[in-house]
């Protein structure tokens, strides 16, 4: 790569009106919604994200994103492979390391993205501090392993240019929405901020602040944190149903129906100051939380109980309830990719599961709280998948197929349940309208990214 920093000039913006440059005539042209350096070598040929023109789609690249490079009569796609492949093909410092244990750490790093940037987004969504804190956790760790240097592999390396705009956007919005502090108690990760934060090449690449946490909160809903969201509300209108009506219920506990959307001032002030769905008022105390009622309801009211007392089966129940929040975000984020392997790993995460104990085609062998907890998400995610990505969950995973089969054939499951095109189109206008372009930028000595919206 060349030495120096520079700034630099950008070619017009092209959009749907302008004609496509000239393709494959020896120049190196990176097709991507900003800048880029290196400008003695690559041209650039900025795109507008909101507009594109359609010979790009037709012509250039058919998944329609950027970034994308044209080199050596060939086009290349995805940020993190483009980040390699100019590493390793154009002069400069190498920003990959040669040690072993570096390239397996950074590929591990590299590949815990996605799941890093889904995680922060879910447990933003949520209320449980430790949620928040566990993606931070494991990038504290993460710089602890080596120390030649502040950063990831000690050295400044591709692993740090992938994780500074996450860092860039979430540090302030974790602050502004949960008043959540990624530093605290956390100096390996104050540290790293600190030195990335002298880097120059990568200051020219950062964005307002404020701006990023307007941006994001709109996306993502944040701004309304506190407020189930539609999505949120059926999920615990299906779970609480789905027990009320298999227990029979009705005649022991008052139902209280409430508008998700426009819910009354005195739920808040007076029942329960969360202003979440659903809560019980039993012994003259307020307990909400749709897994931690299930539990109650289920040792305080008559009935078979749907918790099991096997202590290897207790154990396990509790490791499956607390990876719903996971399960729902590695979904969301994976359909939101390209990867069928990564789209994969959740439900292969249940496909293990269900091969735990043979008693029965449940988690647990038999029907338990767990198989509750994730009838739901079964229920969206499994003609979802198979709408946005044409992805069948079950091929390949007999004990889930055999799980939904039985699960289906529940009288109190199946009153509960909603048309699955209703479903999917609740869910692709919550999290698919506005798409997410992940974009780097190659500033002379170093690279770096910029996320865009």
């Amino acid at each position: 790569m060349a030495t120096g920093i520079v700034q630099e000039i950008l070619p017009p913006v092209l959009d749907p009106t302008s004609k496509p440059p000239p393709l494959f005539d020896g120049t190196t042209r990176l097709v991507r919604s900003m800048s880029l350096g290196l400008q003695d070598k690559i041209k650039l040929v900025p795109l507008d994200l909101q507009n594109r023109p359609a010979w790009y789609k037709e012509k250039v690249n058919p998944t329609n994103k950027v970034p994308s490079l044209e080199h050596n009569n060939e086009f290349r796609g995805e940020s993190l492979d483009l980040l390699k492949y100019i590493d390793s093909h154009f002069e400069g410092p190498a920003l990959f390391p040669n040690d072993p244990a570096k390239i397996k750490l950074a590929e591990e790093l590299l590949a815990y993205t996605d799941t890093f940037n889904g995680a922060v987004i879910t447990s933003l969504k949520g209320d449980s501090e430790k949620e928040h804190g566990a993606p931070f956790d494991y990038l504290e760790a993460a710089l602890s392993k080596f120390h030649d240097g502040p950063f990831f592999l000690g050295q400044f390396s591709l692993v740090d240019i992938a994780y500074a705009p996450f860092i860039e956007r979430y540090q302030p919005l974790a602050l502004d929405v949960k008043k959540y502090d990624v530093t605290a108690g956390r100096p390996k990760l104050a540290s790293w901020i600190k030195e990335i934060n002298k880097i120059e090449a990568y200051k020219q690449t950062k964005r307002d602040p404020q701006e990023l946490v307007a941006i994001f909160k709109k996306r993502f809903d944040l701004k309304r944190a506190r407020d189930p969201s539609p999505c949120s509300g059926f999920y615990f209108r299906s779970t609480f149903s789905f027990r009320w009506n298999n227990e029979g219920l009705q005649d022991k506990i008052k139902l209280v129906p409430i508008d998700l959307q426009n819910r009354p001032a005195w739920y808040k002030e007076k029942v329960y100051p969360t202003n979440k769905v659903p809560s019980l008022e039993h012994n003259n105390e307020v307990r909400g939380e749709s897994l931690d009622l299930l539990k109650y309801i289920d040792s305080h009211f008559e009935g078979p109980t749907l918790f099991p007392e096997d202590p290897e089966k207790i154990k396990f129940a509790e490791e499956l309830l607390a990876y719903t929040d996971t399960f729902s975000g590695a979904v969301i984020t994976s359909l939101k990719g390209d990867s069928e392997k990564e789209l994969g790993v959740p439900f292969d995460y249940l496909e293990a599961a269900l091969s735990k104990f043979n008693d029965g085609p449940f988690f647990l062998g038999q029907f338990s709280l767990v198989d509750i907890a994730y009838a739901p998400f079964i229920e969206r995610y499994q003609p979802l998948a198979l709408d946005v990505k044409k992805y069948d969950i079950t091929p390949g995973r007999p004990k889930l197929a055999s799980w939904i089969e039985e699960i289906n054939k529940i009288e109190a499951y199946k009153q509960t349940k909603r048309d699955p095109q209703e479903l999917i189109s609740v869910l692709k206008k919550r999290f698919f309208v506005i798409p997410l372009h992940c974009t780097f930028e190659i500033n002379l000595n170093s690279l770096k990214i910029e996320d865009l919206v």
